[in-house]
């Protein structure tokens, strides 16, 4: 199976593969297999229920599996992680890292990603028989650091393209030069336009088009897990959309780092361009969820969705059953546990203080992420905020992670 669009465009179409002389008709192609997954997956979870019509906006991370050789041959497609969701909290910044901010689809995808992640690393160093070989790492001897196993690859399914994509269309860019933007106080607008009082108290998430740009060098494992494992890259994009829509997703998430970081001093870090499908348009002409402000995760390993609430940053009342606590299992407190609680499996003496420690502690991962936000800049596209004071809460006693 082909997975790699024509290089000169890094996006592909099912037509594209008729002018190659396939019988498109014969074949199950990536971009199908990534959408058909996605969706089975969602509708197994959730059966019967109102929040089927979330469908309409949904992002999954889907794990590919090489196994060839095997009786059953081909490849296997796994989602891992999934979210929707179409808005954020809009309250006052809140510094004990209990809300989610951010309830974005492909945000809530990738929070419910890292989950699975903290899961795969602490499957890798247990000391059950046979657990390292289950889990998705392998230990890089080089380097001594965890990467996915060779026949493993990452891809994210969108349903449909990240609304401010379809908003920055050509003419706009054109005029703009694609500015990073922010959701705002019910607005999303460029950084710069944002003004400060808002930007120091209330909270603020970047679009999903920008910090897709941002995990195209970074990796989509975050700070804290690099102190675990190498940077993990997204390979592909699945997005239901036009030709003209991908053209704009192409030039928000991949034009706007020509040219490319300069990274030689990083070994473990590149600028990984991930290639971008247009597919099928599953589930595209559903209504709007019932719930406009509510919010669903889940990652594998997990019995039920959560269904969070973002205009409370909080789980929804009316989940599937009471919550224990109204903290979702995505919030940065949730994150700081689950990375503490590796540490101290892993036999670790010193844990960082509070969460902005642990973030700092991945030395090499915040000077790549300053020389992107100093390069973004200085190509005219904007400062990318800084939290300055929403990470330095402490870890909570007497947890363990599920």
């Amino acid at each position: 199976m082909e997975t790699k669009p024509p290089e000169k465009n890094l996006y592909s179409t099912a037509a594209g593969l008729k002018q190659c002389g396939e019988d498109t008709d014969l074949i199950i192609t990536h971009e199908q297999r990534c959408a058909a997954v996605a969706n089975d997956t969602f509708l197994c979870l959730l059966g019967d229920s109102e929040y089927k019509k979330h469908r309409t906006n949904l992002a999954a991370f889907i794990l590919q599996r090489d196994e060839l050789g095997k009786e059953a041959d081909g490849d296997v497609y796994e989602v891992v992680a999934l979210g929707t969701g179409v808005t954020w909290y809009q309250g006052w910044q809140e510094y004990q890292g209990l809300l989610l901010h951010d309830c974005h689809a492909v945000v809530m995808a990738r929070r419910a990603l890292m989950r699975y992640l903290y899961r795969e690393v602490a499957l890798h160093y247990s000391q059950l028989p046979g657990a390292s070989e289950k889990s998705i790492f392998c230990l890089c001897m080089e380097t001594q650091t965890l990467v996915l196993k060779p026949n493993i690859h990452l891809h994210l399914y969108l349903s449909c393209i990240p609304e401010e994509a379809t908003q920055k269309g050509l003419s706009w860019m054109e005029r703009t030069g694609i500015h990073l933007s922010i959701h705002a106080k019910g607005s999303t607008l460029p950084v710069s336009e944002c003004p400060p009082s808002i930007l120091a108290a209330r909270v603020c998430c970047m679009t999903a088009t920008d910090k897709l740009l941002k995990w195209s060098v970074l990796g989509v494992q975050g700070a804290m897990l690099s102190q675990f494992m190498a940077p993990l890259y997204i390979t592909s994009i699945v997005t239901g959309t036009t030709e003209q829509q991908m053209e704009a997703l192409y030039h928000a998430v991949i034009g706007r780092l020509q040219p490319p970081l300069n990274l030689a001093l990083f070994p473990h870090f590149a600028v990984q361009h991930p290639y971008l499908f247009i597919g099928p348009e599953v589930n595209s002409k559903h209504p709007p969820p019932v719930h406009a402000s509510h919010s669903i995760n889940w990652t594998k390993g997990d019995e039920k969705i959560e269904i969070v609430d973002a205009n409370t940053g909080q789980i929804a009342a009316n989940n599937f059953s009471p919550p224990p606590s109204p903290e979702s299992r995505l919030c940065k407190a949730a994150m700081f546990m689950y990375y503490t609680y590796i540490l101290k499996s892993l036999g670790k003496q010193e844990i960082p203080d509070s969460y902005f420690q642990a973030k700092a502690s991945s030395d090499q991962y915040q000077r790549v992420k300053a020389l992107l936000y100093s390069q973004l800049n200085a190509y005219g596209h904007g400062m990318w905020p800084r939290k300055l004071c929403v990470d330095r809460f402490k870890a909570s006693t007497g947890q363990e992670p599920d």
